[in-house]
Parts: structure tokens; C-alpha cells; sequence
């Protein structure tokens, strides 16, 4: 079962409307991929290929991708400043990143991918959960994951290979049930109002 629904329960530091970038969410395209490379470059230590990127932007039917674009004057995007997307294996969802600009990280922008990521979810007929990685280390991360309903299950010993000082990292690997319940909807009903979100996905000014 989810972490039990809680109307009241605080969102994580950084989360609220004051705090979150004017952005636009979008489906992922190719047009995207220099700027999330970029990102990729700056976040990762070993970032994903072009031609990775390329592959999963063919699987339509088995992945959902989305970009976070800063919005200018006039409602404009003014750049990529942060992407997520998870791909479907046997029934389940299993997100596969979640990244923000470095100059973007801790304005909301993470979690505004996870919320339309979830929202996507929800209408994928037979799909009533979706799973993650996280480094052990990453509380933030941590924080962000459990608001949505994400619960520890486990770790994996040594999975991430670029730990600190080298050395090897542990995952916690985190599960979100009954993503299709009316209770999963409640929450993210709470956590896009926490995050002053319009029904035109983008925040007002």
C-alpha cells in the first residue's frame, strides 16, 4: 500500500509557489535533447548518450518523457531547465531520471516534473504503480519522493558507481502504490495546489 494520504503534510523546503520557477511542461522531443545534455553534463557524472536519448524517444509506446521550459515574456520558453520520464516494464512504472539545472534546483521545478509525471501515469489504463532509485545519500530527493507517497522497500548494494571520493553508492530503491486510486488523485490535487499550479500547467505570475 502508498504512504497514507495526508491533506496537512508539509511539502518539502523550497516546494511552495513563492519558491517555483514560472515553467511550462511539455512532451519531450528531439528538439529538446541538446539542452537536456547540457543539463546532463553538469548533473551527471556519466550521462546518457545521445543515442540513448534517441532510442527512447521511439519507444512511444512504452515511455513518457517530459521537459520543464522556463517561461519569458509573453508566455515564450526561454530554454529546457529541467526533464523527467519513466518507462513501463511489465505492468509498472519505473522513473528513469528526474533532473533540473543546477541554477534551477530547489525553485520546485523537480517536483513540478514528478506531479505531470504522475498525472500521465494515472491515464495509462492497468498502471498502478511507479518505482525509482535514489542515491542513499539524497535526502532531499528522499523528501521529495515520500510527499508523493513513495515508501523504501530495500537497497541496492553498489549501484551507483560514481559515489563520493569514487567510491561506490548505495540505492534506496522507493515504491508508490496505487497510483490509480482516488486517494493517489487527492494528494496530487494537494501538491499542485501547494505548488500553485493552473490547469494550463503553468504557475501565474
Amino acid at each position: 500500500m502508498s504512504t497514507p494520504y495526508a491533506p496537512n503534510a508539509p511539502a518539502p523546503a523550497a516546494a511552495g509557489p513563492a519558491a517555483t520557477r514560472r515553467v511550462l511542461i511539455c512532451p519531450m522531443s528531439r528538439k529538446h535533447l541538446r539542452d537536456i545534455r547540457r543539463i546532463d553534463q553538469l548533473v551527471y557524472p556519466r550521462p546518457w548518450s545521445m543515442s540513448l536519448y534517441l532510442d527512447e524517444l521511439r519507444h512511444t509506446g512504452d515511455r513518457v518523457y517530459r521537459v520543464a521550459a522556463a517561461v519569458g515574456p509573453g508566455g515564450r520558453s526561454t530554454g529546457v531547465i529541467g526533464y523527467g520520464g519513466f518507462m513501463i516494464v511489465a505492468g509498472e512504472g519505473h522513473i528513469t531520471s528526474v533532473a533540473v539545472h543546477p541554477e534551477c534546483q530547489g525553485s520546485g521545478v523537480g517536483a513540478r516534473l514528478l506531479l505531470e509525471l504522475h498525472q500521465q501515469a494515472r491515464r495509462i489504463n492497468g498502471l498502478e504503480a511507479l518505482t525509482l532509485e535514489v542515491r542513499a545519500s539524497n535526502a532531499a530527493a528522499q523528501r521529495l519522493y515520500r510527499w508523493f507517497g513513495y515508501a523504501p522497500v530495500g537497497t541496492r548494494s553498489d549501484y551507483y558507481r560514481d559515489g563520493p571520493d569514487g567510491r561506490r553508492e548505495d540505492a534506496l530503491v522507493m515504491w508508490c502504490h496505487d497510483i490509480d486510486s482516488s486517494e493517489h488523485g487527492n494528494r496530487l490535487d494537494v501538491i499542485a495546489a501547494s505548488l500553485g499550479v493552473t490547469t494550463s500547467g503553468v504557475q501565474p505570475q
